[in-house]
């Protein structure tokens, strides 16, 4: 079983998997992007800021730099 990390640090261009989020005020956001509990999605780009550009089902997702923190995934 492989252990989970916040996005942050997750190597670029690999598949993930979300294992969970700790942020309840933005869940049912991400939920509404294809981002929830169990999802797959792949890890594109860091930004400047800080941030995450995600692709999920085909979407490309830009994710704040908080927000990458507070999102745990392991390596699909």
């Amino acid at each position: 079983m492989t252990s989970s990390t916040d996005l942050a640090s997750a190597p670029l261009g690999t598949s993930l998997t979300l294992v969970g989020i700790d942020d309840a005020a933005n869940r049912r956001r991400l939920a509404t992007l294809g981002l929830r509990e169990g999802a797959t999605f792949r890890l594109l780009t860091r930004t400047i800021g800080g941030g995450r550009i995600v692709l999920v089902g085909g979407s490309r997702i830009a994710l704040s730099r908080d927000l990458v923190h507070r999102l745990r995934t392991r390596v699909a």
